[in-house]
């Protein structure tokens, strides 16, 4: 699997887990769309993203210019799930810092993160001042991480974005609405579009190159 695929350039970002152990020699990208998990997560959200879009302003997303990427490349690299300091791997600091590099360098306007890894992964790379296992993003501290940086979302800065990777496709799925939303019978699909895409609409002049 090549290490990543898109224009760096670009102002939105992917940022996954890692690469899947079991399929690496034969997907060849990372949110390879052959791979049903990548609709699972992403397809959904980018199709409504798309629609509202459209619906609202004749535009859409030019979604082959996405940079995507996987934080690390060998999940073998990831600490424990409950492992607060990183500083005794080599690798994944390796990682962090290629990445920090990369953000430093173009400052996307979004990084969207899949996921409680990629997103405290995210998080390091950008030196915010509360470190945590990456255990502590249930999905509920996702959710509320969400609305905080929606709220306070900048055109001008580098903004992460947490997401959901694979509980909302898992046996709880129903839970995951609720739990990322804070509500019952909540879409967490419709929420999370809705919510994106009306910062775009809202900046759409500063991120003229992010259309087709």
């Amino acid at each position: 699997m090549i290490r990543e695929t898109g224009n760096k350039k670009f102002k939105i970002w992917l940022l996954g887990d890692s690469e899947p152990e079991n399929w690496q020699k034969i997907l060849k990208t990372p949110f390879d769309s052959r791979h049903p998990i990548r609709h699972n997560i992403w397809t959904s959200i980018i199709d409504l993203i798309q629609d509202n879009l459209f619906r609202n302003c004749i535009k859409r997303i030019d979604t082959n210019q996405i940079f995507i990427r996987n934080a690390v490349d060998n999940p073998n690299k990831k600490p424990e799930n409950n492992e607060i300091k990183w500083n005794d791997k080599q690798d994944l600091l390796n990682e962090i810092n290629d990445y920090k590099e990369l953000i430093n360098q173009y400052k996307p306007c979004f990084i969207f993160t899949f996921g409680s890894f990629s997103y405290e992964f995210a998080r390091r790379c950008l030196d915010e001042k509360e470190i945590y296992n990456y255990k502590y993003w249930n999905t509920k501290k996702l959710g509320e991480d969400f609305r905080n940086r929606i709220i306070n979302f900048k055109v001008d800065k580098i903004n992460i974005i947490p997401l959901l990777h694979r509980s909302i496709s898992g046996g709880k799925f129903i839970e995951s609405h609720n739990y990322f939303c804070n509500k019952n019978g909540a879409n967490y699909f419709e929420y999370v579009s809705k919510e994106i895409t009306e910062k775009i609409i809202n900046n759409k002049d500063n991120l003229n190159n992010i259309f087709i």
